[in-house]
């Protein structure tokens, strides 16, 4: 993706995150490492990056003694890959908004069925449920884009698990019939999330996270990256795959965060925002993006 040549002459810090970048299973979900610490980010013991409040280092388990809390579930856009200092965080910022720390639950490619069960085991082993949480669903479609594979239930496969997938299955079936399969996958685990939500009066907030392959009118800085631009193969699969299909799973989003009476927060489908990748977000982007789900989350907790 991208010319990461470019980038990291142009954006330093992301050399940090190339050079620290270790995927580990945990069960059969993959996790960034864990206890990693360098100039740029770190994590905690269970992999999740650290998020900022007041001036303090906070794990996910730091967050959740807290009396008040929140979580922002997603894919490596809420890990905050390639941007630097954990204070400019989606957690971190928001955490800043409101008052109160939100721990920063971010996996790579995270799809919801994965994030509701870290979801439901928080609700179930802490002394007082989140106050709020963002939900970003954005790494169910793009995971499901490497391989064009996905279960109803289950989803596409992880990051690790894609050349075992092709390989069991004789080839990549064609995305247009497995579509309608990732789809399902997306409605089931937004609604168990937003039902666990319910159940447990935690405001929540859909996010309708966007990509580079939206935006408007790139910058001369994403020019410079040569984002978009396919270097392979496989990418031009990966790509191709994405701008046929994001309109049906934008409009699916929406559509159960409708019938749910959830809010779905973001730019929608074009955007201005700032990008290092074609997925991750720049600072300027991260803010961007937290002043809509802020926004939107803002009169659930008056």
């Amino acid at each position: 993706m991208a010319n990461y040549q470019n980038i990291m002459r142009l954006r330093p810090e992301v050399r940090q995150f190339i050079r620290n970048r270790r995927w580990v299973h945990r069960g059969d979900v993959v996790f960034y490492g864990t206890n990693l610490r360098c100039d740029a980010f770190s994590t905690d013991r269970g992999g999740f990056r650290h998020s900022s409040f007041k001036g303090e280092t906070l794990s996910v388990a730091d967050c959740t003694k807290r009396d008040r809390y929140g979580l922002v579930l997603g894919p490596s856009s809420v890990y905050g890959f390639g941007l630097g200092g954990n204070e400019n965080t989606m957690p971190s910022l928001l955490a800043e908004r409101f008052g109160f720390p939100f721990a920063n639950v971010g996996l790579p490619e995270g799809n919801s069925r994965n994030l509701f069960s870290i979801l439901l085991s928080i609700i179930a082993r802490s002394a007082e449920p989140p106050a709020a949480v963002v939900h970003i669903s954005g790494g169910d479609f793009t995971s499901f884009c490497y391989t064009s594979i996905a279960d109803p239930i289950f989803g596409p496969p992880n990051l690790k698990q894609i050349q075992m997938v092709l390989k069991e299955r004789g080839g990549r079936p064609a995305a247009k019939q497995q579509m309608p399969a990732l789809l399902n996958f997306t409605s089931l685990w937004i609604r168990s999330v937003a039902q666990v939500c319910r159940a447990n009066k935690i405001a929540l907030v859909l996010a309708d996270d966007t990509t580079f392959f939206e935006k408007t009118n790139p910058s001369e800085l994403e020019i410079q990256s040569e984002l978009g631009k396919p270097f392979n193969p496989s990418q031009e699969r990966q790509f191709a795959t994405h701008r046929s299909f994001v309109e049906d799973y934008h409009s699916r989003r929406k559509a159960v965060a409708e019938a749910l009476g959830v809010p779905l927060a973001g730019p929608g489908k074009t955007n201005a925002i700032g990008f290092i990748d074609e997925f991750h977000y720049d600072a300027d982007g991260t803010r961007a993006l937290c002043q809509d789900f802020g926004n939107a989350l803002e009169p659930l907790l008056r």
